[in-house]
């Protein structure tokens, strides 16, 4: 390098060094890649099962007039909570208490008869004996005593009637419930031919009425969630706002036969409804949950692989190598897969970065919740 410029000498040098350095073609170790991991929980596994359903009145009834008349007095309010045997409507009875008196004094008359006609055939038949009258004389005596005592009976059958119809003059409430508003005012002629007075529907409990197909009624007859009463489910309403109805219910009965056009069957539900929230003839989905559901781990799906021999997960073992887990896998649930076996709880799995994982392989783990792509 003697004949070589500075310049020239300085490169050359430079070359020299790169071309000769011992650790020139070293490779360098491969960064472990970088991955999320999350402890996996064991937690009730609750499978809802959503159907639309319809509220219905357990009781309802129309009133009625049963007899004609002019309304005297209405005895309640539109709405009001009414009782069994509160008062709600009065016709006048003055027309029925008329042929009620008509009536008993008609029987006071047929009384006096069978006594007058008992005491002749008595007279009658002590002739009889000592042959004083003929047998003639007897069969009439008799047959006036049977004639006056059918005349009682009907008497006291027309009592009897005159006494109903009075006593319908006053019209109270056979169940109880809210009642509406009255289709007549006072002073209305009313009778049985009117038409319903009002109605009481009662709202305290409620019934529900819902679907079920009948390959799932098959599965719950089979899981025993449907057999013997009281059921095996948790039942809850979800209402038209989005709420939750505040209160469970209970499985009232199955209808026994399948609706042949739908292939479903109606289950009816009873639920309490103190304040009122429920009402007949509206909408509701039904929320049904199997009773003491069974604890499982639950894997996040983001942690979930498949291939050829099934699902599998990576889960993170000692010194940060991570390894493949065969697993099995239940219903799914909010917040992931419920496995049935393969998992224990309380292991750690990869939920992000597993494209990059092979079985073995070091890894640089953070634990919480996957948020994006890992770079």
């Amino acid at each position: 390098m003697a004949g070589l410029s500075s310049p020239l000498r300085a490169v050359a040098v430079s070359l020299a060094c790169l071309f000769f350095t011992p650790d020139a073609f070293a490779q360098q170790p491969a960064e472990p890649p970088a991955v999320v991991v999350q402890r996996i929980a064991v937690e009730d596994i609750k499978k809802p099962e959503e159907f639309t359903a319809r509220v219905e009145a357990i009781d309802s009834v129309d009133i009625r007039a049963r007899v004609e008349g002019f309304l005297r007095s209405i005895d309640f309010q539109p709405g009001q909570q009414v009782k069994v045997n509160d008062p709600l409507f009065n016709i006048e009875p003055d027309q029925f208490e008329a042929q009620l008196a008509s009536a008993k004094a008609e029987l006071e008359r047929t009384q006096a008869t069978l006594t007058s006609a008992t005491q002749a055939l008595k007279r009658t038949q002590e002739l009889f004996v000592t042959r004083t009258i003929s047998q003639a004389a007897m069969d009439t005596a008799q047959e006036n005593y049977d004639i006056a005592a059918a005349n009682v009976a009907a008497a006291q059958a027309a009592v009897d009637l005159a006494d109903l119809n009075v006593s319908y003059t006053r019209i109270k409430a056979p169940i109880a419930g809210v009642i509406s508003k009255s289709n007549f005012s006072v002073g209305s002629l009313v009778s049985a031919s009117s038409g319903p007075l009002a109605r009481i529907v009662s709202l305290d409990p409620l019934r529900v009425a819902f679907s079920l197909a009948e390959g799932t009624l098959i599965t719950f007859r089979q899981q025993e969630t449907l057999g013997e009463l009281p059921p095996k489910l948790d039942l809850s309403l979800r209402l038209a706002n989005g709420t939750i109805f505040k209160g469970t219910g209970k499985l009232e009965y199955v209808d026994s036969e399948v609706n042949p056009q739908t292939g479903t069957v109606t289950v009816r539900a009873i639920f309490d409804n103190p304040r009122h929230v429920l009402v007949p003839g509206q909408f509701v989905t039904l929320i049904a949950e199997e009773k003491n559901a069974p604890r499982l781990p639950v894997v996040p799906q983001t942690a979930v692989l498949r291939d050829k021999i099934g699902p599998y997960v990576y889960v993170l073992g000692a010194d940060d190598v991570v390894s493949i887990r065969r697993i099995e896998l239940g219903p799914q649930v909010e917040t992931g897969w419920a496995v049935t076996k393969g998992l224990s709880g309380d292991e750690q799995v990869v939920v992000q970065g597993v494209q990059r994982l092979r079985e073995g392989i070091k890894v640089r783990p953070t634990e919480g919740t996957p948020v994006g792509d890992m770079p």
